[in-house]
């Protein structure tokens, strides 16, 4: 339960291993590699055009693969459990010769939906040609025919609303032979075919548009409109007839779902590997790296440099180092990974600060849901989902969280007498009898109580996190500064509280003389240290406003039960158990959502802001070694892993 050391590596060897040497070194997942510097002329970074050329190509068929499966997740739609695991492969099995399969299967899927993009196109554009042509379904005139020897024809619309009569009586008018032929109407506008004498056409074209006459969208077309339409249904029904074709041959490459998934995870590993290339230094026979691993794994890489012709160093950080972290906790503190990483990691000479926030974050949890229903909901979904699935880092830290928090929210369920709010006395009333559940502390009826327990707690967290910082004084060496820093603060909270009870004051007076001659002395000038001491009692301000921020505890703790409680009482109003249930039900999902996220939130917030204000020093980057980060596939040592 600790921030795991890190020792400093590096490494010299000839040109001709780095490629075996690399790959052991990510087969054993401990070496986190940093770009290195090395003396001037003689030793160059290795970012040759040749390597950015292979990674833009690594990555376009990575783009490729992970199109292809989420064609297949679409079109060949494959059943997974709410926490889908990575299947287990052998490294022979995984590091097979599939890149060539691989990359037809992926070619035929992402063709085939080109060829289904195509025919949607299609689709859409014959739709829209019969859609545009629809008005003159009803005229058998020819497209093509726009005029004869004596006169000119004219197919169109008009709004619907002018009505075909009163162009007709507009065009009379103008005199001469001309004729209005009617044809279909949509909602906005009617079809028209006018056929006027050739002579007419200067007096017939303002009429046509003063009545916002359009012309049809023949395009070229030959034949009738009616015959465009039925050409263009027909095409329609052919494409969709691929189209099925189409998804039906995808849906069957699902059976290359699992071989472009392996595809995707051998890239994924080759592009890690190019991206490491990066910060090696080389000369024509020899490279050299530099990089981070963890202690415990640095007996395991002593034995693999041990095969290889190479030279290496291991050492302790340095100052100015940008060290990496790694926590090491025990399955109780480990869940509250998530937690910590929500806010920032420590910085490589702080403290890990999982074993100190758990005991109180599940406590809070625990005391702001307070129900023993809702605690038992929560453990057992939690057992069900850890048996159920094969769940991996952040995923199973939430859901082992779950389960401890469940914990604490039962017992405090029990110490209020909280079991789903109060629905065994609600429930027994409408069985005609009278329940009554014990308990040792009632947030609704004595919400003072509470207040002063969640005052208590906040309290018992700070003086805690004081504690904390005392100790990294004392273990970097500074037991003094450990004493003025936070032993005056602890005299002048104990003499504030012995005067509070006892009346006697001169402990507080004690603490408050020690903070003045002491916060300041890092000034230059006695008057600075004075006024640096006296600044110093303003703190005591915000020591108290954060022990006022953990009456949130109370806050939820009644809100949680007051809703639990309307719930119970919606239900029990039509008087039957039989219509309690789904309300029932209904109610309490509703409110455990509700709280949950809230519950959370305000347990975190006490952490970041309260707690780790104390002692917490963050900006620390997470370890991030050279690894085999498969998504799909977990890739065992064994020879097989069948029968």
């Amino acid at each position: 339960m600790a921030i795991v050391k890190m020792k400093k590596l590096r490494l010299a060897a000839l040109g001709s291993q780095q490629t075996d040497l690399m790959y052991e070194l990510q087969r054993l997942g401990c070496v986190e590699l940093r770009p290195c510097e090395a003396p001037e002329g003689y030793l160059t970074p290795d970012t040759g055009g040749d390597r950015d050329q292979r990674i833009e190509a690594l990555q376009e068929q990575k783009k490729r693969a992970e199109a292809a499966l989420k064609l297949l997740k679409q079109y060949a739609y494959e059943k997974t459990g709410l926490f889908p695991g990575r299947d287990r492969i052998t490294e022979a099995d995984f590091f097979a010769d599939i890149r060539e399969e691989a990359q037809r299967a992926c070619g035929s899927i992402l063709e085939a939906a080109a060829t289904l993009d195509q025919l949607q196109g299609e689709i859409y554009a014959q739709r829209s040609l019969a859609d545009s042509l629809a008005l003159w379904e009803p005229l058998s005139l020819p497209l093509e025919m726009t005029e004869t020897r004596r006169t000119r024809i004219r197919l169109g619309s008009i709004p619907l609303n002018r009505g075909t009569e009163a162009l007709e009586a507009a065009l009379a008018e103008a005199g001469g032979e001309i004729a209005v032929v009617p044809a279909g109407t949509d909602r906005d506008r009617a079809g028209v075919m006018v056929v006027y004498a050739r002579e007419l056409e200067s007096a017939v074209e303002p009429v046509l548009r003063a009545f916002s006459f359009e012309r049809a969208p023949t395009g070229g077309r030959t034949g009738s409109a009616g015959e465009n339409i039925a050409a263009a249904r027909k095409a329609e029904e052919n494409a969709r007839q691929d189209m099925d074709e189409a998804k039906a041959y995808l849906k069957e490459c699902g059976q290359y779902r699992r071989l472009i998934r392996l595809y995707s995870d051998r890239l994924t590993l080759e592009l890690d590997a190019a991206a490491a290339e990066g910060t090696l230094l080389r000369t024509s026979s020899a490279f050299a790296l530099t990089g981070w691993v963890d202690e415990p794994s640095v007996p395991a890489l002593e034995e693999l440099l041990g095969k290889y012709c190479c030279a290496w160093e291991l050492s302790d950080p340095e100052e100015g180092d940008t060290i990496p972290i790694k926590l090491r906790n025990n399955a109780l503190t480990e869940p509250l990974n998530m937690v910590t990483e929500m806010y920032s990691l420590p910085d490589y000479r702080n403290v890990d600060p999982n074993p100190l926030i758990a005991p109180f974050f599940c406590i809070f949890f625990g005391m702001m849901f307070n129900d023993l229903g809702y605690g038992l909901v929560f453990i057992i979904l939690s057992l069900i989902v850890q048996k159920k699935f094969k769940l991996t880092g952040g995923t199973k830290n939430m859901i082992r969280l779950v389960l401890e928090c469940g914990v604490t929210t039962a017992i405090f369920g029990i110490i209020t007498g909280s079991f789903f709010g109060d629905a065994i006395p609600v429930v027994a009333k409408l069985l005609g009898k009278e329940v009554t559940i014990p308990s040792l502390l009632n947030p609704l009826a004595d919400p003072m109580t509470v207040l002063i327990l969640s005052l208590v707690l906040g309290v018992i967290q700070i003086l805690f996190g004081m504690g904390v910082k005392a100790y990294i004084l004392i273990r970097d060496g500074k037991p003094l500064d450990a004493l003025f820093d936070v032993g005056s603060w602890w005299l002048l909270f104990a003499g504030i509280a012995v005067g509070a009870l006892r009346g006697f004051w001169w402990i507080a007076i004690a603490g408050v003389a020690a903070l003045v001659l002491t916060q300041g002395r890092a000034k230059p000038t006695i008057p600075g240290k004075i006024v640096g001491g006296l600044a110093s009692l303003y703190d005591i301000t915000s020591y108290f406003s954060d022990i006022l921020s953990y009456s949130r505890l109370m806050a939820l703790m009644l809100a949680g039960g007051i809703v639990a409680s309307i719930v119970n009482v919606l239900g029990s109003l039509f008087g039957s158990v039989i219509l309690f249930i789904p309300i029932f039900v209904i109610g309490h999902v509703f409110n455990i959502g509700i709280n949950v996220i809230g519950t959370y939130v305000h347990a975190a917030r006490l952490q970041y802001l309260e707690f780790f204000g104390k002692f917490y020093v963050d900006g620390g980057k997470a370890f991030r070694p050279l690894d085999r980060n498969t998504k799909y596939f977990e890739i065992i040592k064994e020879e097989s892993i069948h029968g």
